[in-house]
């Protein structure tokens, strides 16, 4: 067996180098499409003013949560 040229060592490094990010794309793109996480948070609020400068606030907060995932 020979040894290679430097052209040949150039071209086996490059071919390496984007079998690499070809890997790296499929492993990211396989983890970023598969599952989703949403959350909704939703607040309501009421005031009210009752006698002199006394205020009434009653606050209400909801937090949805989904989850889903590709099949």
């Amino acid at each position: 067996m020979k040894p290679l040229t430097d052209t040949q060592k150039q071209r086996f490094v490059k071919a390496i180098k984007y079998l690499a990010l070809a890997i790296a794309t499929s492993i990211a793109m396989a983890l970023g499409l598969t599952s989703c996480n949403v959350t909704r948070t939703i607040t309501t609020e009421s005031k009210s003013l009752t006698q002199g400068d006394t205020a009434i606030i009653i606050q209400v907060k909801t937090i949805e949560s989904y989850n889903a995932k590709k099949n």
